[in-house]
């Protein structure tokens, strides 16, 4: 199966600054903090979805929305930690429970008005011609419960595309609640969390490289889905000795993932039989990612404005793309439009379902 069920969240803020790897500081209207280019980066990842799903009928895209699944996952592991490690003067519960209200209140409002906007849209659509299996009323209805507990990724044969995708948001949400308590099991030691948090990213890495061996369907599970959230957690935490990094090699290493995903993109156009070199070596983006995030480095420019503008708003913009492409529920050749379009539903969704429901500061 094709990986077409993908990305999302996003939650918190970054203001940390420090020394940017290469050229000036960043434009004033973006900011020098870091959150802008962690945003961006998020609006890269939307792009790759987008592409990926509008694009998908061409069969030379494969490959490519994983990557972007992989960096929602990444960065949603950097702000995990951050988020915690801003509270460690609170009382474990206290901190957890914290955490998990303002996640359920951040993310479900806006699960939960797509899951009922869409009820009308599959009843008047399940009989249009070219559907994809499990495209009725029934098997929607059949899927809402597992959609909105969080569920689907362990039930994705089953799932309608429309709500398939969710698959990647049940998964974050399961590691929004392992989240406390993996922070908490790593204890005020560096030597126990370089134990426990460095052992448990070893383990789901090693799971995700296995993953194959388990069968298709696995590969949306939990356990071998979230291996880039638990390296965005433990990277959050070397950032200090991260940044002691001679600045040469930091340079070279970025900029080496940056031409490495260029390459993937560009093997992606040869077809299904690239999908899993896409994949791997798309992987890489996240080193970029998390260099130019730590230097504080936000891309300049009407492009960098665009990324960021996508990037605060992925989370409703991703909700929506995947009825407008691959559902079927537009013919083929309007599918790339359907992508585009997806971004001014997903602004409108942001403004009523979302907004209302974010911090003070990040309103800001």
């Amino acid at each position: 199966m094709s990986d077409h069920r993908y990305p999302a969240e996003r939650t918190g803020s970054v203001e940390e600054t420090a020394v940017p790897l290469a050229g000036p500081n960043p434009p004033s209207h973006l900011g020098t903090d870091s959150s802008a280019s962690l945003d961006q980066w998020r609006g890269l990842a939307l792009v790759l979805v987008l592409v990926s799903h509008g694009f998908f009928h061409t069969n030379r895209v494969h490959g490519i929305g994983r990557v972007g699944v992989n960096l929602f996952f990444f960065i949603s592991g950097v702000l995990v930690y951050r988020s915690l490690s801003r509270q460690e003067q609170k009382p474990a519960w206290d901190r957890t429970r914290s955490f998990w209200w303002r996640r359920f209140r951040r993310l479900f409002p806006a699960l939960m008005a797509y899951v009922v906007a869409m009820t009308p849209v599959v009843y008047f659509g399940q009989n249009l011609s070219g559907l994809p299996p499990r495209s009725s009323f029934v098997d929607y209805l059949r899927a809402v419960p597992v959609a909105l507990t969080y569920l689907v990724n362990f039930w994705t044969a089953e799932a309608p595309l429309s709500l398939g995708h969710l698959w990647s948001l049940a998964c974050e949400m399961q590691f929004y609640l392992l989240g406390p308590l993996i922070h908490t099991a790593g204890g005020r030691s560096s030597a126990r969390r370089h134990v426990v948090w460095g052992g448990l990213l070893l383990l789901l890495m090693g799971l995700g490289v296995t993953q194959p061996l388990f069968g298709a369907e696995t590969k949306y599970y939990f356990q071998f889905a979230v291996w880039p959230m638990m390296l965005g957690f433990f990277c959050e935490y070397k950032k200090p000795w991260l940044n002691q990094l001679p600045r040469r090699l930091s340079l070279v290493t970025a900029w080496g993932g940056v031409a490495l995903f260029v390459a993937s993109t560009v093997l992606m156009l040869y077809g299904i039989g690239m999908k899993k070199l896409v994949i791997a070596s798309g992987a890489l983006v996240l080193i970029p990612c998390f260099a130019f995030y730590s230097a504080g480095c936000p891309i300049p420019g009407l492009p960098g404005r665009i990324l960021l503008w996508l990037g605060e708003r992925t989370y409703s913009i991703y909700l929506w793309q995947q009825p407008l492409t691959i559902c079927g529920f537009l013919p083929m050749v309007l599918r790339p439009l359907g992508a585009a379009f997806s971004a001014v539903i997903g602004g409108l969704w942001f403004r009523f379902f979302e907004w209302p429901f974010l911090s003070v500061s990040r309103r800001k």
